[in-house]
Formats: C-alpha cells, structure tokens, sequence
C-alpha cells in the first residue's frame, strides 16, 4: 500500500458528510533516528504521529505524507541530492523494511526488503551513498551487519559483518566515502574499520587497533575521516592511519598538515604561556551527529554544536558554538540527538531528548564579533509529554492544554502563537477555560485551583479541596461550574466561589458530566455504569439509567429538544438515550474492541466526531437517518489513543489532543448549514488581565519616563543653543580655510595647465624623434636584408656550379677507365693467337695471370668507386650543411625583422595611447574649469549664507543679552526662593527626625510580627500533622472496631457451636466426632489467630497515640495563655499603622510644598 498525500484533499466517504484537514500540527517524534531534514525548498521534515510533516516555517504551511497503517518510522535518511527520502518502517506483521520516497512528488518509488536473516534486526543507523543509487544500514547487537541495497531493477543486496571475528567490540555507526561510494567506514566500540564492496559482499581493508568507543564520524574528503569519541576526542584518519587527536569541546583549528608530536608540543608551549581556562563540565561528552559539508563539518557534544569553517585546503577554524538554552525542563532533556543543515549552508537545525526542533546560524557572519550564540525555537514552545487535558472559550481564539511535562499552554489558533507557559512541580489532571477566557479552573492530585489568566502568569484566587477531579465544566451561559471527583459532584458559583451545592448517588467514579443548553440540569456518567441526570436548583435526580459492567467514559447532551444523551462507553460503542431509555447503541467500526477515549459534539447538533483507543477519528453522520445505526468516516493520522476532543465555540475547527503529545488543530469543510449562529463580534476580545500591582509599576515608569524626558529636552535645547554658537564660529572658520583653500587651489592649477603644456610640448618633441629614428632604423634594416640576401644567393649560385662540374670530372674519370680496359684486352688476344701454336705449353699460366690481373683490376675499381661516392656525400654533406646554417641565418634575420615590425606597432599603439592620455587631459582640465566656475559660484552662495548668519547671529546676540538679564532676575528670585527653601528645611528636619525614629520603630515591629508569623506557620505545620494523625487514627479505629465486631460474631458463632455440641454429652462417641469438627472448624480460622495475636500491639498502639494526644492538648493550652502576648503586639501593631499614617500624611504636605515651589520659579 503506498501512503497517500494529505495537502488540500478533502476526504468523505458519504455525500454530505463533513471533511476536515489539518491546519496546524504541533508535535515531534522523539524517538526516530534522524527525525529532522531539509529539503531543496528549506521545509523542515520531520515524523508527527503516523505521518511525516513538511512544514514552511516562513509561511507557516503543512504538508503530509502518511505512512502506511500499522506502520511505525524507525530511522529515515536524506540523499545528499535531497531529492530522495529513505525511511526504515516496521510493520506489525511483516518486520522491518526500507522505503523510498521521491521528495519532489512524495509518492513512494521502491519497496526495498532487508534480507531473510535480518528482518527482525534492529537498524542503529542508515545513510545514502554519494551516488543517491544505493542505501548502507548498519543492524544493532548481536548481529551487527552492514548491508547495502543497490536501487538497481534487481535491487542487489551487498552484507558483510560490521566487526572483526573474535573482537569484543561492536558497531555503532556508519560513514560514506564522497568520492568512492563502494568505500565505507564502521565506528563502534573498540572498533573503526575500513570496508570496501566486492562481489562476495563487504571486505575489511583496513583494521584500525583503538581502545576508545566510535559515536560519529563522516568522510571529510577521498583520504580524510572525522571520528568523534565517547570521550570528548576528535581522530583525524587519513589514507588510513591515525593522525591526530585533540579534545573536541577546545578544539580551535584543525590542521591537516601538523602531526600528532608538533601538536602536542604547541598544545604545552600555549597551556604553560597561558593559564588553563575553567572548562564548563557537560553531563554527556560524547561526540555525536558528525556531520560534513562544502564549506566545512559540524559535530554536537550534548545541548551543544560546533561548526568548523575550511579556511584553506589543509585548515578547519571553529566559527560557531551554537548551544540550547536549558529553561523549563531537566538537564538530561536538552541532549541533542539529530542534526541538519540546509543546501545553502546558512541554517543549521536540531531536534533533542524532547520533542522540540532548536534553528541557528550555522556561521557566524564576520560582523558578529562573538562566536556563542544560542539555538531558538524553531515555531512555538510544544509538549513534550502526553497531553492529557484541553478546553477553549468563546470570546478569544485560544485553547488551554495540560500536560504529563507539568506544565499548562494557552495557544491561539488564529496567530498560531503560544501566549502563556506555566510550570508546575506538581502534575496537573484538568483545565477548563470559562466563557470570557480570563479565568480557568485546574486540577491537581489534592486539589482544585481557580486562576486568573494574566498576561505572562496565572493567579490563583480559589482552591477547592477537591481531589482527582476526572471532569470539569462551565455551563453553556457561564455562572456556573461542575466538579466531579471520586463519586461526588460540586457545583460552585462563578462569581461568588462558593460551592452552591453537592449532587451525591453515583457508586463508583465519576467519569464524565455535561450541561443541557439553559443550564438547569446537570448530566453525569460513571464508572459504575450509572447515568443520572440532576436538577441544579433542587439538587434530585430526575432521571435514572443503570446499566452494569458499562463505563461511560465520555457524555454529550443535545442542545435541541427533545434532550438527548449520547454517551461513549468502555466497550466501543455509542449509546443514545432520551427520557432514561436507550433509543440505539452503535458499535465503533474500529478493528479491536476498545473504549471510545472522546466524543464532541457540535451545539448545532448537526456534527459529531468520535476518537478510539487505536487513533481512529470517526466522523458520525446526523441525524441519524434509520433506527439502528450510524455511517462513519474515519480520518486517519495518529499514530496512538486520541485522549480528547473538543469543536471551537464559532464551529469551524476541531482541536484533538494525543498520547503522544501532539495536538491537532483540523479545519472543517461541508459544514454549510450545520453551523449554529454565533455574534461575529464574539470571538474578537482581545482583553487581558493585569495586576494593579504591575500598572501601578508601570504608571511609576511612565511618569518617571516623562519627567527624564522633560529633563532631556531641556538639556537638548541647551546643547541646541550651544551647538548653534559653535556652529556658527566654526562655519566662519571653514569659511576662512575654504576662501584660503580655493586661492591655493587657483595657484596650483594654474601651476598644473603650465607644466601640463610642457610635457605636451615635450611629449610632442620626443614622438616626432622616436618616429625619425624608426624610420631611419627600418630603412637602414631593409638595406641590410635584401644585400644579405644576394650575398647568400650567390653563394648558393657558386655551390651549385661547383657541384656540377664535379659531377663531370667523375663521370669523365669513368669513361677513361672503361677504354683502358678494351685496349688490354684485345692486345692480349693477338698475342695468344700469335703465340698460340708456339707456345701450347704456356697457355694455362698465361690465362691464370690473366684471371689474376682482371680480380685485381675489379679490386681496384671497386675502390675507385668507393673513393668516388665517400668524397660525393662529404661535400654534398658540406655543401647541405652550409644550406641549412644559412637557412637558419635567413630565419633569424626574418625573426628580427618581425620583432622590429612588433616594436613599431607597439610604438604606433604606445603614441595612439598617449594621443588619448593628451585627449582624456584636455577633457579633464576643461572639466576642471567647469568646477572652477561651479566652485566659484558656491563661494558666492556661501558669502550669501555667511552674511545671512551674520545677521541671525546679531540677533541672537541681542536675545542672549536679554536672556542674560532674564537670569540675573531669575537669580534674585532664585536667592528669595532659597531663603524660603531653607526656612522650609528647617520646618522638615526636625519632623524627619521624628520619621526616622518611628520607621526604626516599625522595621522593629516588623522583624517581631515576622517572627510571630513563623511561629504562626509552624503551629499551623504542627496542627496539619495532628489533623492527618487524627484522620489516620480514626480510619485505625473504624478498621479495630470492625475487627471487634467480627470477634464477636466469631464469638458468638464459636458459643452457639458449643450449645449444639453440649447436645451430645449423652453419647462419646457423638460427642467427641462433634468436638473434633469444633475444633477442624475453629483452629483453622486465620482471622480468630491475626485476633488474637494482634490484641497486645492494637492496646500498645492505643496508650501510644493517647499520650500523643495528651501531649497535644497540653502544648495547645500553653499557646492559649499566651495570647496575652499575643495582643500587646496588636496593639503595637495598630500603633504603627497609626504612625505610618501620619508619615504619609507628611509626605504628601512635602509634596504639595515642592509643587508650589516649582510653580513660583515657573511663574518667575
């Protein structure tokens, strides 16, 4: 089942029917891993009942995304994208599993399974790889696996034991490389492990040996690992060795390039320079909620957070150290447990121990010369217990709720504000707001409080001793207010506090009452399963309904006629009466049978909604269209039993309150005439109690206020006159330096235009040079070139011929060598044929030295050849070499030349620029002149101005003369009116004198009456303690004479048993069957033993409390004769009030004479 959304959708199931949706939830899940995120749009996420919350604080706006019914969140994970939202859900039936939720949408995108083996695990942490393609968890003991489940169409699953084999460590928390999301890091205690993914599952790379306990840590890059400690450390880990260590709470910078020695050693040099700083001792040290990001890392050790900025590559510098200030609750309550900071890096927010989420300033901008800052609020101050009470008023749009936290909230659901927190150290049971919101009645274990609601505080006016009130209510028209506690019901007047009358006949506890629409009948239900319903004027019951085995848990009564009685019992059902008959009784469509925890219902009659013990709200549709039953619809978001209901007086809300400490604010739709008539100006009071004490203070302050500011503005015209007279001299000294200023000003420009002309001029003169010289250099260049480059030609032109005829000569050698040969050859052949007969003999040695001579004339020419080509590539070798160097030579001549060609631009660029300089300089000194002219013509203005205050300085001149004599008038009046002062010293001193006595006097008086009422309270402890004796003697006594009673029946039944065995005495054998059952009757009664063994205690005990009691009376007589004391300090008492009296009437005559006197100098 996919969860649905819950934004603006109306639900109903039945045409008609009213819908509601929620307009504001105030609660939190404490008890969820990671129960606080940021999405892309800066919502805050967090869990609320069965239901994870998207709330904009900036618009104060809710959306909901409902989780799947019997479903509870256990862990939830964001991508470090924030476009996916992983949640661990455990269902009632099928374990443990891990969905993901698309945050743009909220609609669920996989349904990923934890392996066969670890369904049931319990998950301690889960994260999101780099990647956003795959989800690591990390299980709890005893099996402490790590798994990672890949959002691949296979959804592959990679495990792998989170500690090593043999070790006695375990795993606690997990942390994903950025870079390579196959690498993991495994924290716990005595273990930090370093595991990489391979096919098998997960493999151990590296085994870190630590003797401390891992509670966070976080990549903050490829090679670098942050760890925090049990103990107050923080371990750097780079490529896997451990680095360094230092104290995490005075941690200032964390260098990346120092080592463990050098910062030890600094660490001395600066504790021995400076004198240790006393450290603020924390409940809990550990290292938690280790978290990276782009600009740096963050970590909380218990209520607070450290932010660590990156300064460099190699440098972290601590900016923030953000702390949650610890108010209403008890110390352990503040530990931080979830930490998150949004995509821009500028919030960070926090959720703790109680359900309340804590935002600040994640850096410390550089305007902020502090670096402590302290976390707020995050919205209004919630519960953090259950809420156990709630009740609203029909003139102001506010709630009154009570909680298990000890403390009472007033919320208005219109600014959605909290107006008033009040701690009690006591638990408070009830709260019931009256009519006009201005008084309220709670209930404690002891006793029943009616308060005044002040604007901070709450008075108490009244305190009924009515303990364990169940139920409390104002009428309808708000003079009246029942009471009920135990098995009685009070009935008090609202404006006198008096307790009109005491409606008494229920047997058991009663549960629930509630008023008919005119106040003249009371209904009440009971645990006895009794249903009465009261006449208030005579205080008789007129209606009677009994039924046994029932509770009504909750009652609600018709405000049409006929009067009828809808009451919730103990068994899920809704039972209807009118005139002490059941009209119908409708069960509860819930899936287990339960108690019906509330039920409201609109005073139209029209609207009912009904709360189960599993968190069902039941819309009940009226009226009923048919005799048996009733159509409901159900709305669906709490996670626990629903403990109250309550509509709004104007019928357009609904108010819902939780076990789990959640209230509920739902707007109502399709209620178009199912609304009763309310005076639009009703609900508009916006009055507010406030002490007389306060406004009296506040009067004090405001004319104290007016006075001071009265003095200020005298002394603000005196500085006004002196300022003018300073003004205007100093204006005349800026004059002067102004007129002085502006003759400089004309020397030194026309000092300017002068050497400005000159520097054109010699500007011009060296340009018109420099361009000579360029040209005489670049002619000059270009002859150079083209005779260089004819020289080099011919040069090429005389290697070229020499080649040739080289070629030549070798080719003719040649020619001459090959017809040398032809010429031997045929000589040598006439003369073997001329001899060839004469000498047949000599033939074979002539041809062997023919053969000899050609093998040595081939040898000779094979090295002529070889002669030949060695000289042919030596100068060919020569003659290229020589090309390639003149080549080069050509090449660098060009290179020249470009480089002459670039320096000519440059200086054609560099007297263009200089051309714009002598452009942009005329434009200057014309603008100049026009500020000359500009300057001028304020010097006129300025003469004008100066002539001006001239003349008004004249005048003043003339009224401080007449002020000068005004005072020395002034000064004789003064020197008469302090004659007169000091004749009226002289009348007050002596009477000071006289006020000094008696208010020592009456500070001693004071400090006797202070003790007298000590001793008044401790005679009032001590008569307390008597009274409970008292009490508790009397039930003693109740309890003994029971005990009497039934030793006597015991008694009596044990004689009568002996009458009817003295019957007997005729026949033994009769006789002794009848003694042996007297005695199988009587020696086994346990009651007649306890009897008699505790006769001596109860007679011990008795002379005990008597001597107790006498001993009472005796010191209660003592005090009797000492009220004669008692009224001499009474009479002493009246004496002061006597001389107080008369202090006040002489203060009030100095008073009037210091007015007089300050009115005659006035007149003066």
């Amino acid at each position: 089942k996919n969860p649905t959304k819950m934004d603006d959708t109306k639900r109903g199931s039945v045409v008609g029917s009213v819908a509601i949706r929620p307009r504001l939830i105030y609660g939190l899940r404490s008890d969820v891993i990671g129960n606080i995120h940021f999405n892309l749009t800066k919502e805050v996420i967090y869990p609320v009942e069965g239901v994870l919350a998207f709330h904009d604080y900036v618009q104060n706006k809710q959306r909901f995304l409902r989780f799947p019914e019997d479903t509870i969140p256990e862990v939830i994970a964001i991508s470090s994208q924030r476009k996916l939202l992983a949640v661990v859900e455990r269902h009632s039936k099928n374990g443990r599993y891990i969905s993901i939720y698309e945050l743009a949408t909220l609609k669920k995108r996989r349904h990923l399974e934890l392996p066969g083996n670890h369904r049931n695990s319990e998950i301690q942490q889960m994260i999101f790889t780099n990647d956003s393609r795959a989800v690591a968890v990390v299980t709890k003991p005893p099996e402490e696996m790590v798994i990672m489940m890949v959002l691949d169409k296979t959804s592959t699953v990679f495990e792998g034991r989170a500690t090593v084999p043999g070790s006695h460590g375990g795993a606690e928390c997990i942390a994903g490389n950025p870079n390579d999301c196959s690498f993991l890091a495994v924290g716990g205690d005595r273990t930090l492990l370093l595991m990489s993914k391979s096919e098998r599952g997960f493999t151990i790379s590296n085994n870190l040996k630590v003797k401390y306990r891992v509670c966070s840590m976080a990549f903050l890059s490829l090679d670098l690992l942050m760890v925090g400690t049990a103990d107050d450390q923080l371990v750097l880990v780079e490529n896997g060795d451990l680095k360094l260590t230092q104290k995490a709470s005075d941690a200032d910078t964390v260098d990346l390039m120092i080592d463990q020695e050098i910062f030890d050693r600094d660490r001395e040099m600066l504790d021995q320079r400076f004198l240790p700083t006393q450290t603020v001792s924390l409940p809990d040290l550990r290292v938690l909620c280790m978290t990276a990001f782009p600009k740096g890392f963050a970590y909380i050790i218990f209520n607070r957070a450290f932010v660590f900025e990156r300064v460099s590559k190699f440098k972290f510098e601590r900016k923030t150290i953000l702390t949650v200030p610890i108010s209403l609750y008890t110390e352990p309550q503040y530990q931080i447990r979830n930490l998150a900071i949004d995509h821009k890096q500028e919030t960070v927010i926090v959720t703790t121990s109680h359900s309340q989420i804590y935002v600040g300033i994640l850096i410390v901008p550089e305007t902020l010369k502090t670096k402590h800052l302290k976390f707020e609020p995050l919205g209004v101050l919630i519960h953090i217990g259950e809420i156990i009470a709630i009740s609203v008023c029909a003139w102001k749009p506010i709630i009154m709720t009570a909680s298990r936290d000890q403390t009472i909230r007033i919320w208005n659901y219109e600014t959605a504000l909290v107006e008033l927190v009040r701690k009690f150290q006591v638990d408070v049971n009830i709260v019931e707001l009256t009519l006009t919101g201005q008084m309220a009645a709670i209930g404690f274990t002891d006793q029943l409080r009616i308060t005044q609601i002040f604007m901070d505080d709450l008075n108490i006016v009244k305190t009924y001793n009515f303990p364990h009130c169940n139920a409390v209510r104002y009428s309808n028209l708000g003079h009246m207010m029942a009471a009920a506690f135990d098995n009685n019901i009070a009935v008090t007047s609202v404006y006198t506090l008096d307790v009109l009358i005491n409606l008494k006949g229920h047997n058991g506890t009663v549960l629930s009452v509630a008023w008919s629409r005119t106040d003249k009948y009371l209904i009440s239900g009971g645990a006895e399963g009794a249903i009465y319903v009261w006449d208030i004027e005579s205080g008789t019951r007129l209606q009677e309904i009994v039924q046994k085995g029932t509770e009504y848990v909750t009652i609600s009564c018709s405000f049409n006629e006929p009067m009828s009685i809808f009451a919730g019992t103990s068994v899920g059902t809704i039972r209807e009466f009118q005139a002490s008959n059941m009209v119908r009784e409708i069960t509860i469509p819930s899936r287990s049978k339960g108690t019906v925890m509330d039920m409201c219902l609109a005073r139209s009659d029209l609207i009912m909604f009904v709360a189960d013990h599993e968190g069902n709200l039941f819309n009940m549709q009226l009226p009923f269209m048919e005799a048996g039953g009733g159509t409901f619809t159900n709305f669906r978001f709490f996670d626990g039993p629903v403990n109250k209901l309550r509509f709004s007086y104007c019928g357009r809300f609904l108010f819902a309150i939780s076990s789990k400490g959640t209230l509920a604010i739902w707007s109502m739709d399709n209620i178009d005439g199912k609304v009763p008539y309310m005076d639009q100006d009703l609900m508009r009071s916006q009055e507010v109690l406030v002490p007389r004490s306060q406004l009296n203070d506040k009067i004090e302050q405001i004319v104290n206020l007016e006075l001071r500011l009265k003095q200020q503005q005298e002394e603000f015209q005196y500085q006004l006159s002196q300022n003018e007279i300073f003004d205007g001299q100093q204006l005349q000294e800026v004059h002067r330096s102004y007129c002085s200023a502006l003759e400089e000003l004309k020397e030194l420009n026309n000092e300017i235009e002068a050497r400005h002309t000159e520097e054109m001029n010699h500007i011009t003169f060296q340009i018109n040079a420099i361009r000579e010289d360029h040209r005489v250099q670049l002619d000059t260049l270009a002859n150079q070139y083209s005779e260089r480059m004819l020289i080099e030609y011919q040069k090429f032109t005389n290697l070229r011929e020499n080649m040739l005829e080289l070629r030549e000569s070798y080719e003719d050698k040649l020619k001459n060598s090959t017809g040398t040969l032809q010429d031997t050859v045929e000589a040598l052949e006439n003369n073997y044929k001329q001899q060839l007969n004469e000498r047949k003999e000599l033939i074979r040695d002539l041809m062997k030295e023919m053969q000899d001579k050609k093998a040595e004339f081939i040898e000779y020419c094979h090295e002529v050849e070889l002669e030949n080509d060695r000289n042919m590539v030596s100068t060919q070798t020569e003659y290229e070499n020589k090309l390639t160097t003149e080549r080069n030579e050509t090449q660098m001549w060009r290179g020249k030349a470009g480089v002459l060609q670039k320096k000519f631009e440059s200086q054609s660029k560099e007297i263009d620029n200089l051309l714009e300089e002598v452009e942009i300089l005329k434009e200057e000194h014309q603008k100049s002149q026009r500020n000359i002219q500009r300057q001028m013509r304020n010097i006129e203005d300025l003469q004008k101005d100066i002539a001006d205050r001239d003349y008004a300085i004249n005048g003043k001149e003339k009224r401080i003369q007449d002020l000068l004599h005004k005072n020395q008038e002034l000064d004789k009046y003064k020197q008469v009116l302090g004659h007169k002062i000091a004749e009226l010293k002289a009348q007050i001193e002596p009477r000071e004198f006289q006020i000094n006595d008696k208010r020592k006097h009456i500070i001693e008086m004071e400090a006797e009456l202070e003790g007298l009422n000590q001793n008044n309270v401790q005679l009032e402890l001590q008569l307390k303690e008597m009274r409970d004796k008292y009490l508790s003697n009397a039930s003693e006594l109740r309890t003994e004479r029971h005990r009497a009673k039934a030793s006597r029946e015991c008694l009596r039944n044990i004689c009568s048993d002996i009458y009817y065995v003295a019957g007997q005495i005729n026949s033994s054998e009769d006789l002794k069957k009848a003694v042996k059952e007297l005695f199988r009757k009587h020696a086994s009664d346990d009651e007649l033993k306890r009897f008699v063994s505790l006769e001596a205690e109860v007679r011990d005990e008795f002379m005990r409390q008597r001597k107790q009691i006498e001993n009472v009376l005796e010191r209660y007589k003592s005090v009797a004769e000492d009220k004669t004391v008692q009224r001499k300090y009474d009479k002493l008492f009246k004496e002061n009030c006597v001389l107080i009296e008369e202090i006040t009437k002489l203060q009030d005559s100095n008073r009037t004479l210091r007015s007089k006197l300050k009115d005659d100098i006035r007149r003066s």
